[in-house]
């Protein structure tokens, strides 16, 4: 595969982003104005059956990718995601929507596999590919909340759909132009491999660190679909309320550049002192209502859930020196993602602001249990015809493949 495939694999993770999450706070008015679904009950099933599909489909893409080069897969899936997506235009009801929208996520699922070969794969390290993965997602968000007003603005939202399948088809081209399988090694050429003098992370430690990121997914997730809806029904315009919800986006861009100096500033404290200042942020959005104290709030959130998030990632793509333990971290994010909805919506009946003082619960009590990060292994060379070593997430391409 060329150099061009790692911004290829970076626009499918934002897109991914997109169709999986970002669009959740505009889903309740799509169903409403689509097919009359009034029900909050019904949003959260929806998000429920799409992070099934991503719990069900992760593995089995992970399992593929023992057999067939990612970069196949990406495209294979790619392809499946043109067809899905156009078909979401055609839906004729909340239940088929649903039933396209499970299998879009399904499809579009394993593009997560290629994350840790492209944070490990940075020209200028870790940190800098983390900050560079992060950086695409938010401004996916970006993207997406402006998608989503146009979606839920004109009289039958599913006529602005089209251009979400027209962008997953440009993907899909550049796909098949650009990735390519890794070329099988020369005989005689060595692999990288964890040094087995290092320090391994142990089982239980990649548990924890399982664990704490599902718990941070189920914070900030829970917090995003009733948001726009809390916005609204406290006196905010539609188009205000959108431009609050995606403040914490713009401040994640916005704090990013800094993230190598504060990261080299604070060492282990930055994660947890990201994490109490995006709970306090987000605890604040609960109280107020004021347009300007709430933007405020949401830009001061956004600032410390970008430091949070790049902390959080560094020390996933570290611990797990080899990538053989990702699988387990991209499981427990997505059975948070899938936990999400339900806290949301459970917590929504109550009241809309309940969702926020949740998330800002649960981010106050993950600043108090940061983990510590793990030196990652050292490579040293194996013969090939050694045992596979390669993991989900770096199956079919080579660091070289996908570095700048």
């Amino acid at each position: 595969m060329s150099g061009h495939g790692r911004p290829v694999l970076l626009a499918a993770a934002g897109l991914h982003m997109v169709t999986q999450s970002a669009l959740a706070p505009f889903y309740p008015a799509l169903f409403r104005a689509a097919y009359g679904v009034e029900e909050l009950a019904a949003t959260g099933l929806f998000l429920m059956l799409c992070q099934v599909a991503a719990v069900v489909a992760l593995p089995l893409w992970g399992r593929a990718t023992r057999r067939v080069p990612l970069a196949r897969l990406v495209t294979a899936g790619q392809s499946a995601a043109v067809l899905l997506a156009g078909a979401l235009v055609l839906a004729p009801s909340y239940a088929v929507f649903t039933v396209v929208s499970v299998l879009l996520v399904a499809a579009k699922a394993v593009v997560l596999l290629a994350y840790p070969g492209l944070a490990r794969s940075h020209r200028r390290g870790v940190l800098p590919g983390v900050v560079q993965y992060v950086a695409v997602l938010h401004a996916a968000s970006v993207v997406a909340t402006l998608l989503g007003g146009l979606v839920v603005s004109v009289p039958d939202p599913r006529t602005a759909l089209p251009l979400l399948a027209l962008l997953e088809a440009v993907l899909l081209v550049a796909c098949a132009r650009v990735l390519r399988p890794a070329p099988v090694p020369a005989a005689g050429a060595v692999r990288p491999v964890a040094d087995p003098d290092g320090p391994l992370p142990t089982g239980g430690q990649v548990t924890r660190l399982a664990v704490y990121v599902l718990i941070t997914a189920v914070a900030v997730y829970a917090a995003r679909p009733y948001f726009t809806e809390y916005a609204t029904g406290a006196g905010a315009p539609a188009a205000l309320a959108t431009v609050l919800f995606v403040l914490p986006h713009t401040a994640v861009l916005a704090v990013l550049p800094a993230a190598g100096r504060l990261r080299a500033r604070f060492g282990e404290r930055l994660l947890p002192g990201a994490m109490l200042l995006a709970a306090v942020a987000l605890g604040v959005q609960a109280t107020v209502t004021d347009p300007l104290a709430l933007g405020g709030a949401r830009l001061v959130f956004g600032a410390g859930l970008g430091l949070g998030q790049v902390a959080l990632d560094e020390r996933v793509i570290t611990t797990n020196g080899t990538g053989a333990a990702y699988s387990l971290i991209a499981m427990a994010q997505t059975c948070g993602l899938l936990l999400a909805p339900l806290v949301a919506t459970a917590t929504a009946t109550a009241a809309l602001w309940a969702p926020l003082l949740a998330g800002a619960v649960l981010l106050a009590a993950l600043a108090f249990l940061a983990p510590v990060s793990v030196r990652p292994t050292r490579p040293a060379p194996r013969p090939v015809g050694g045992p596979p070593l390669s993991a989900p997430g770096t199956t079919g391409m080579t660091s070289h493949d996908i570095a700048r």
